[in-house]
C-alpha cells in the first residue's frame, strides 16, 4: 500500500481514491471509497493500455466472466466502466495478503492453510470450466488473496494474471504470463488441464516456499530462478516459441543472465524436468505431483483435486485451516490502516489531499518458519458464500480482517506469451484446421448450446416440454426453442399468472392462472380459451393456490384451496373455511370430471396415474385401539388409489414400517420402489408384499428418490453415488461417485436421458453424466453465478432427444448428451 502520486486518478466514478493497494503487469490496484461509504477496492487497468483496442475488448470480457463467477471464492464486482477513459471495475475491500505476500511475510503456509486455499482454487476452476470451457489462464500467486475468512481470485483471465502486456504489432496485444506449462512449451495452446499444472505449481510453492522446478537454484523465486524479470522490450508472440524466449535450439550461453536467457532455461525445465516435491508435507505430494504431470491428460480433473484436498468441501476446510498467526496481524494491521485512512477522509474537505497511508512492515528478506495461530474473523459457516459475506463487512468487521500491503515475491520469471487480438493466427488464416476427435475428459462438460437467464423473477410451478418448445412459466409464460434457446413468444395475462403448463395436443397447452384454466396456441402463446374457476366450482365458492398434481392423457389432477365466501367479494378470515380440494379436469373437452376435499391427513404431495387410478399416499391412521396403537409406529404412511373416473376410493394400504419420510416410485406393473433413511426397497402395492431390500453398506448414508427407466432402477445416495440395480431383485449393476464431495448433504436426485444411454445425477453442486450401460463417467456440468436462493438448491433437470435442459436457479442451459 502506498500513498497516492499526481498520476494516481482521484476518482472513478463514484469512487474516490485513498491510496494504491497493489501494482500489476497490466492493472493497479485503488483502495477507494463510495459515496454510499463502502469502502472497496478499484481495478484499473494501466493507462498507457487504455487506448489498444484489444485490450478494451478482452478487458469487457473479462469481466463478463467476473459477472457470471459471482460466488465463492471469487470477488464479485459491484461497479465496472469498461468505457471510461481508465477502465475500472469495483470489488468489495476485503483485508488481504496475495499470496506472494503471505509466503514472503511468514514463509511456507501450513498444510491445513495448502489445503484449505487449494480446495477453494479447485472448485472456482469448475465453475471457470462451465463457463468458457477453455482455459482460465488467471491463477498466479499476485491474483490468489488470502484474506480471513478464505482465499479470492482477483483477475478474471490472462490479463490480470499478467505480469507485462504491449501493444504488438497490426493492433494485436502481447500478454506475458508469469508462468509455464509443458504443453505451452511444446509449442501447443493450453486448455483447461493446463490450469490444474498451474494450480499445482502454486500449491507447491505455498507448501515449500519456492517453485518445484527451481529448489535446485540458490535464489529462486517462485517460478524463474535466474531471471531478471519479463522482457518487455518488445512484443511476445504466440507461436511455436510459446515462451516469448529464444528459438528452441538458441541455447544460452554459460552465464548468460538475460530475460530470454532465463525464459529458455524456466521452459527447459518445466519441459524435461521432474517437480522437485521432497519439501512438500507427505500428505500432498501424491496429489500435487498428478497436478504436475507432463501429460495433461493425466492431471485431476478439479472437482476430484478439490474433493482430494478437502473431503468436506473447502469452506470447512477454511475453517479447520486458520492462516498462521504473523498473517493474521498482518491483516489486522491493514484492516487498522484502511479504518485510519477512513477517519481522515471524514475529517478532511473532499477537494483536500488525500492523507498520507501509515508504512507498512517490511518483509523479510529470508523466508521464517511457518507460525501457527488462530485466525481472528473465521467463525463462518460453511454455506455462506465468502463473496456475500465480504459485501458486508464494516469498519469493525474490518479489524478482524487482513494485510500489511507487504510486497512480495512474484510467480515471474518464467513467461508466456498469449495472443489476444482475437483474430486467427497467421498459422491459422485460410482453410481451418480439422479437429482430431478426443476422448472426452471427465469434468469438462460439452459446451452448452445456449442459455437463458430469467433474473428477477419466479417460477410457478414447473418448466415443461411441448415437443421442441420448452415453456418457462414465470411472471410471464417464455416459450424457448429448445434446440436454440431462442426466444419464440412471451406472454402474460394481466393479474393472472401462468403456472404448470401442460400440453394438452399438437396445438395447444393449458395452464393453471392465478383466475382459471387458460388454453394457448404453442405457435405463438396466443390464448384461445380460459375456463374461470368459479365454473368450476359451486356457488359462494372461491379457490386460490390452484397446483398440478399428475396428469393422464387427456385428464389432468390438480389441487387448490377452496374457501366459501361470507358475501359478494368478502371472504372468510383465517384458514377455518379453507379446504384443500382435488380436482380432475378434462383439458380436451374442457369439462370438470369430479372433485374429493381432501382430510387433513390427504396433503397429496405426489400421485402417479396408474391403471385407471391415481396412486397416492397420505399420514397412515392411527388404531383407535390402545393395544393396536402402541403397536404400530407412529408416521407411517398410507398408499391409497382413486379411481380415475369417479374419484372414488378404490383401495387403501400400509406397508410395513414405512414412513412419510420414504421416497417413492411405481413401476407399470405394480411394483412400488421406496427408499427410507439407508434402506431400499421393492413391494408388490396391491398385496403389500415384499420382494427384496437392499440396505446401504455406510449406517450414517441415505438413498434418494430411486428412479426406474426400462429396465433399470436408479437411485444415488447422499455421499454422493449414483447405484444402477436389477428391478427384479434389487442386484447392483454398477456404481459410481459424482467426484464432488461438498454437496449440501443431501441425496441426489437421477435423471435419464431420452435415449436411456446416460444417467445424469443431480445436486446442489453439478449434474454428472454416466454411460447407462457402463457407469463410466463421461462429464460434469456445472452452472455459473449464484442462484436467487443463494446457490443451495439442487440443479434440475428436463431431457428431450439429444439434449437435457439444466435449470440452475434462474439460469437454463441446453447442454447436449450423447
Amino acid at each position: 500500500m502506498r500513498d497516492l502520486n499526481g498520476a494516481d486518478p482521484r476518482q472513478f466514478g463514484p469512487y474516490r481514491t485513498l491510496a494504491v493497494l497493489r501494482e500489476a503487469g497490466t492493472t493497479r490496484g485503488y483502495l477507494a471509497r463510495g459515496d454510499d461509504g463502502r469502502t472497496v477496492t478499484v481495478t484499473a487497468a494501466e493507462p498507457r493500455l487504455a487506448a489498444v483496442p484489444v485490450f478494451r475488448r478482452r478487458f469487457r470480457q473479462e469481466l463478463a466472466t467476473a459477472a457470471r463467477l459471482a460466488g465463492p471464492w471469487a470477488q464479485p464486482v459491484l461497479a465496472s466502466a469498461p468505457d471510461d477513459p481508465v477502465p475500472w471495475f469495483a470489488s468489495p475491500f476485503v483485508p488481504s495478503l496475495s499470496l506472494a505476500e503471505a509466503v514472503a511475510l511468514a514463509g511456507p503456509l501450513p498444510e491445513p492453510v495448502v489445503r484449505a486455499v487449494g480446495a477453494a482454487l479447485a472448485e472456482t476452476l469448475e465453475r471457470i470450466r462451465a463457463a468458457a470451457g477453455g482455459a482460465f489462464q488467471g491463477l498466479g500467486p499476485e491474483v490468489v488473496l488470502l484474506a480471513a475468512d478464505g482465499p479470492r481470485i482477483s483477475a478474471f483471465g490472462p490479463l490480470g494474471a499478467a505480469t507485462a502486456a504491449a501493444e504488438g504489432p497490426g493492433g494485436g496485444l502481447s500478454v506475458t504470463l508469469g508462468y509455464l506449462t509443458p504443453e505451452q512449451v511444446a509449442g501447443h495452446r493450453p486448455g483447461p488441464p493446463a490450469d490444474v499444472f498451474v494450480l499445482g505449481t502454486l500449491l507447491a510453492y505455498a507448501a515449500t516456499g519456492t517453485n518445484p522446478f527451481d529448489v535446485d537454484t540458490a535464489g529462486a523465486g517462485p517460478l524463474g530462478a535466474d531471471t531478471a524479470g519479463p522482457d518487455t522490450a518488445g512484443p511476445d508472440t504466440a507461436g511455436p516459441d510459446p515462451a516469448g524466449a529464444d528459438p528452441a535450439d538458441a541455447r544460452p550461453a554459460a552465464g548468460d543472465v538475460s530475460p530470454s536467457a532465463a525464459r529458455h532455461r524456466a521452459s527447459e525445465r518445466i519441459a524435461h524436468r521432474e517437480p522437485a516435491l521432497a519439501s512438500v508435507p507427505e500428505g500432498l505430494r501424491p496429489v500435487l505431483a498428478r497436478c504436475l504431470a507432463k501429460d495433461p491428460a493425466r492431471r485431476p480433473e478439479p472437482s476430484v483435486l478439490a474433493a482430494v484436498l478437502a473431503p468436506s468441501g473447502a469452506a470447512a476446510a477454511v475453517e479447520a485451516g486458520p492462516l498462521p498467526a504473523r498473517l493474521t496481524a498482518a491483516l489486522a494491521e491493514q484492516a487498522s490502516a484502511v479504518l485510519g485512512l477512513e477517519a481522515r477522509e471524514d475529517r478532511d474537505d473532499r477537494k483536500g489531499a488525500v492523507p498520507a497511508v501509515p508504512a507498512t512492515p517490511t518483509v523479510p528478506d529470508a523466508s521464517p518458519a511457518p507460525e501457527a495461530g488462530p485466525a481472528a474473523g473465521q467463525d463462518t459457516p460453511p454455506d455462506r458464500s465468502p463473496a456475500r459475506r465480504a459485501v458486508r463487512l464494516d469498519r469493525r468487521t474490518l479489524l478482524t480482517g487482513a494485510l500489511s500491503g507487504a510486497a512480495g515475491l512474484a510467480l515471474g520469471g518464467g513467461v508466456t506469451a498469449w495472443a489476444t487480438d482475437d483474430r486467427p493466427s497467421p498459422a491459422a488464416a485460410g482453410k481451418p484446421a480439422a479437429r482430431k476427435p478426443r476422448k472426452p475428459v471427465p469434468g469438462v462438460p460439452p459446451a452448452a448450446l445456449w442459455a437463458h437467464d430469467m433474473p428477477g423473477t419466479l417460477l410457478h410451478g414447473s418448466p415443461a416440454l411441448h415437443g421442441d418448445v420448452l415453456l418457462l412459466p414465470g411472471d410471464s409464460l417464455v416459450a424457448l426453442n429448445v434446440r436454440t434457446g431462442r426466444e419464440l413468444w412471451r406472454r402474460r395475462e394481466p393479474m393472472d399468472l401462468p403456472s404448470h403448463p401442460v400440453r394438452v395436443d399438437d396445438e395447444l397447452l393449458v395452464t393453471l392462472g392465478v383466475q382459471g384454466l387458460l388454453w394457448r396456441s404453442v405457435k405463438d402463446g396466443a390464448r384461445r380459451h380460459k375456463v374461470p374457476y368459479e365454473q368450476i366450482l359451486e356457488t359462494g365458492e372461491d379457490m386460490a393456490g390452484p397446483e398440478l398434481v399428475a396428469r393422464d392423457g387427456a385428464v389432468v389432477w390438480f389441487k387448490g384451496n377452496v374457501e366459501k365466501t361470507a358475501g359478494t367479494g368478502t371472504k372468510t378470515d383465517g384458514t377455518d373455511g379453507k379446504t384443500l380440494t382435488l380436482f380432475a379436469y378434462d383439458v380436451v373437452r374442457r369439462e370438470p370430471l369430479w372433485r374429493k376435499p381432501l382430510a387433513e391427513n390427504e396433503y397429496v404431495a405426489w400421485a402417479v396415474p396408474h391403471r385407471g387410478l391415481l396412486v397416492s399416499s397420505r399420514d397412515a391412521p392411527r388404531p383407535k385401539d390402545e393395544k393396536a396403537r402402541k403397536k404400530q409406529p407412529e408416521g407411517l404412511q398410507e398408499f391409497f388409489a382413486l379411481d380415475r373416473a369417479s374419484g372414488k376410493e378404490a383401495w387403501a394400504r400400509t406397508i410395513d414400517d414405512l414412513t412419510i419420510s420414504a421416497s417413492c416410485a411405481l413401476s407399470g406393473t405394480g411394483t412400488l420402489y421406496a427408499a427410507q433413511d439407508n434402506e431400499l426397497r421393492a413391494y408388490e402395492l396391491r398385496t403389500g408384499r415384499e420382494l427384496w431390500r437392499k440396505r446401504h453398506p455406510y449406517p450414517d448414508s441415505r438413498f434418494g428418490e430411486p428412479l426406474l427407466t426400462g429396465d433399470t432402477l436408479y437411485v444415488a445416495d447422499n455421499d454422493p453415488t449414483v447405484y444402477a440395480l436389477d428391478p427384479a431383485d434389487g442386484r447392483q449393476r454398477w456404481s459410481r461417485g459424482t467426484g464432488f464431495l461438498a454437496g449440501s448433504g443431501a441425496p441426489s436426485s437421477v435423471a435419464v436421458s431420452a435415449s436411456g444411454a446416460t444417467a445424469l445425477s443431480l445436486d446442489a453442486v453439478q449434474v454428472t453424466a454416466f454411460a447407462a450401460a457402463s457407469g463410466e463417467r463421461l462429464w460434469k456440468f456445472q452452472a455459473v453465478g449464484e442462484q436467487d436462493s443463494g446457490g443451495l438448491d439442487p440443479y434440475e433437470l428436463l431431457t428431450v432427444e439429444g439434449i437435457c435442459v439444466v435449470r440452475y436457479g434462474m439460469s437454463f442451459y441446453g447442454v447436449p448428451v450423447e
